[in-house]
């Protein structure tokens, strides 16, 4: 196995900007992105809100028009991030590190489209009586829908896009659809370097959770309902993040600046309700982390789910001088939201020069927590 894995490149397109510095700076200034949908109307739905990125320009990021064209949203973000990641990092592919010498790990969201791509699609599909025929969705719905609709609903296609634009070749894969499984890819590619797998890895999440496929998604989850007896609850954001990983001792060799040592992680896979206090507790205890400088909590969105976080903690014995919790301000990025509390913990490390915790809990079965120490 090999030796210590940091962070050398930050990477990320966040309804707060793309500066990951001024991201962290507007977080501790209480700003919020949420606001009512743009694209369309919440009404129907128990959450009035999202978070959404406004003024992105795919362009800047991808010059091929016919290449953004075959492109969903996620996909757009995800090629922005990584870029800003390897360029954070002053990593050039083909000369720090052959192609087929970088790892590519990623996770990423469902329902990624927005409602108008697969209109066409529905009517076409149904019946004089409302309902859906399997006869029409055959002879009439496919041929309905451009053809490009395939490139824009496989959950691999963000990571192949990351791949074509940067020419990333080495070990690979994508994990769906929430926060535990954006920690899974993190996982992944720290474990592709220590293997000798790869000896860099661009590790990312990419989700767009801001139209109306994706609140029907959400709802149907049941992850509106504090909105529907509290009026507070988890605020459906849009957003890309990717970290470059390297071995320490190939970062210091080629002269890269490091944030911190990605040290310390624990997965844990969540029982029923009753159960997930004490499933939690035991994740954060094998993280042998008791005085951390900063946590980055994961629950801030969620009454329920910030009040298990903050009963794990204690009961843990986990105590820190200040807590972040960045879904309050930034949203909830899903498939993207364990990669921008990593990606946070490591701003804050490199500040404080003491450990940060940072949790990765969301819905899912699957969750996480890193402890992130310094260089």
């Amino acid at each position: 196995m090999g030796g210590a894995i940091v962070i050398t490149g930050i990477g990320l397109v966040t309804p707060l900007g793309d500066n990951p510095r001024e991201v962290l700076r507007r977080i501790e200034a209480g700003e919020s992105a949420a606001s009512p949908p743009m694209g369309f109307d919440a009404t129907p739905f128990a959450c009035p809100v999202c978070a959404e990125v406004k003024d992105f320009r795919p362009q800047a990021h991808v010059a091929e028009v016919k290449r953004l064209r075959l492109m969903n949203r996620d996909a757009q973000l995800a090629v922005a991030a990584a870029r800003l990641a390897l360029q954070d990092a002053r990593l050039e592919v083909g000369v720090d590190y052959r192609p087929d010498e970088i790892g590519l790990f990623a996770a990423t969201g469902l329902a990624g489209l927005p409602l108008a791509d697969v209109t066409p699609l529905i009517r076409t599909s149904t019946s004089s009586d409302g309902q859906f025929d399997l006869a029409q969705f055959g002879q009439a719905g496919l041929r309905s829908v451009s053809p490009i609709l395939s490139f824009k609903i496989l959950s691999n296609m963000p990571l192949c896009f990351v791949s074509i634009c940067e020419n990333i070749r080495g070990a690979n894969a994508v994990y769906t659809p929430w926060e535990g499984h954006g920690a899974q890819a993190i996982e992944a590619g720290v474990r592709a370097i220590q293997c000798r797998d790869a000896r860099c890895a661009v590790v990312g999440g990419c989700d767009v959770k801001t139209h109306e496929l994706a609140f029907m998604n959400l709802e149907q989850h049941r992850l509106f309902d504090s909105w529907k007896t509290e009026r507070v609850g988890v605020i459906p954001g849009e957003g890309a993040v990717f970290l470059v990983l390297e071995e320490e001792q190939a970062a210091v060799a080629r002269g890269a600046r490091t944030y911190a040592h990605l040290g310390r992680s624990s997965f844990s896979t969540m029982h029923p309700r009753g159960r997930r206090q004490e499933a939690l507790v035991q994740m954060l205890r094998r993280l042998g982390c008791a005085g951390p400088a900063s946590i980055v909590a994961a629950g801030e969105d969620d009454p329920a789910s910030r009040q298990d976080e903050e009963a794990a903690l204690q009961a843990a014995g986990i105590k820190a001088d200040t807590t972040l919790h960045p879904k309050r301000h930034v949203g909830n990025l899903f498939a993207a939201a364990a990669l921008l509390q990593i990606a946070l913990a490591a701003l804050l490390v490199e500040r404080f020069g003491r450990p940060v915790l940072a949790n990765c809990l969301g819905h899912g079965s699957e969750q996480a927590a890193f402890v992130l120490e310094s260089t």
